[in-house]
């Protein structure tokens, strides 16, 4: 399967693209330029989000996967582009559309045999770094002798010893926050009011 990126589009293209096909050619690197800013402007705005712990990062994969582009060669082909790459540094970046629009995962075929299965596994605080990475896969706690118990609450878990290293779940929802679509949008008034400067219009 060829890998997916997730690209951004904004809602009011139709009236961009309006503004450009009444643009004089002569004004492309000025519209170029005025695309440029727009989409870093975008990009800085998410990234924000990770700074400030709207998101966390934990392997901050997401976080560098986030790229802008500008392409086209004429004011017809001009685009620009604010999107998250499928693959940064050899790491498949699968999750952020999960991360843009939410949604719920659900488990599908691990720990079946384990009564109401299947489950998610999700480390616990115990497994997990400051940064909320997760120290230890579940394949290594089994390598170290770890077993699946229920918990004094009733939760299914894998503990080593007597810690619960990770909790098995049905599914996990995920809330919709890396924004990059609002961030997108939020600069169509902006590149609407530069490209209407372009041709005298007020």
């Amino acid at each position: 399967m060829a890998e997916q990126t997730l690209s951004v589009e904004v809602r009011n293209l139709g009236e961009v693209n309006d503004y450009l096909g009444r643009l004089p050619e002569s004004t492309f690197f000025h519209a170029k330029n005025v695309f440029r800013e727009a989409v870093l402007a975008s990009d800085a705005t998410v990234k924000r989000r990770f700074e400030s712990q709207i998101i966390k990062a934990r392997t901050g994969a997401l976080r560098r996967s986030l790229r802008t582009s500008i392409t086209g060669t004429k004011l017809s082909s001009l685009k620009a582009s604010f999107f998250s790459a499928a693959n940064v540094g050899g790491t498949a970046v699968k999750y952020a559309p999960l991360q843009e629009y939410g949604g719920t995962v659900r488990a599908i075929d691990k720990y079946r045999n384990v009564p109401g299965g299947p489950y998610l596994n999700i480390p616990t605080s115990a497994n997990r770094t400051p940064a909320g990475v997760m120290r230890k896969s579940a394949r290594m706690l089994f390598n170290e002798g770890a077993y699946i118990q229920k918990s004094s609450a009733g939760n299914w878990g894998v503990f080593l010893g007597s810690q619960m290293m990770m909790v098995l779940r049905k599914q996990v929802t995920i809330p919709a926050r890396l924004g990059m679509v609002d961030a997108a949008d939020e600069q169509i008034p902006t590149i609407l009011s530069r490209l209407a400067n372009l041709i005298g219009e007020e």
